[in-house]
């Protein structure tokens, strides 16, 4: 696991030196604050299953939270990310309605 917030942090650094020009959806942005909220809910989880063997309730509650992070984290992920391609594809996608039959893959049992 130390590994991978090592590669992350890498290519993030790297990332940054190289500053390509984004045209597109504001990824890094966004991938930097998950990145950030998942460290946290990460140590949240792991700080407060090592103090459960205390008599207080902190371990609980910091389980608890840790773990409603990390399900808003993947709401709040999925649910921009999903906007933001739609609201790409409404810019970009096709001008007028023609049958879309035509261009489905009839060999592949997915229908794509």
């Amino acid at each position: 696991m130390i590994n991978n917030l090592i590669t992350v942090f890498e290519r993030l650094r790297n990332n940054k030196k190289a500053k390509p020009a984004i045209n597109g959806p504001s990824w890094t942005h966004r991938r930097r604050l998950i990145y950030g909220a998942y460290i946290l809910a990460v140590l949240m989880i792991v700080f407060g299953a090592l103090s459960l063997f205390a008599d207080s309730q902190i371990g609980v509650e910091l389980v608890v939270g840790g773990v409603a992070l990390l399900s808003i984290i993947v709401t709040a992920y999925t649910t921009s990310a999903t906007y933001e391609d739609v609201r790409i594809w409404k810019r970009s996608g096709p001008t007028e309605l023609e049958d879309p039959s035509g261009q489905f893959d009839t060999d592949n049992p997915d229908g794509v």
